[in-house]
């Protein structure tokens, strides 16, 4: 299963340069912040209807 995922790492280090690499993890990593957050809201949303 590593060996997968180092496969994945190559095929994409080989087809972006450095700042590429560098503005599209950027990019997930805040999109990734963004789905926890919209999870978290929509979380305490229902649970705050269910203790009324």
């Amino acid at each position: 299963m590593i060996f997968f995922f180092k496969q994945i790492r190559d095929i994409f280090t080989k087809s972006h340069s450095t700042s590429q690499q560098i503005k599209l993890s950027r990019r997930a990593f805040f999109q990734l912040l963004g789905y926890l957050a919209s999870c978290t809201v929509l979380s305490f949303i229902s649970q705050s209807k269910y203790l009324h």
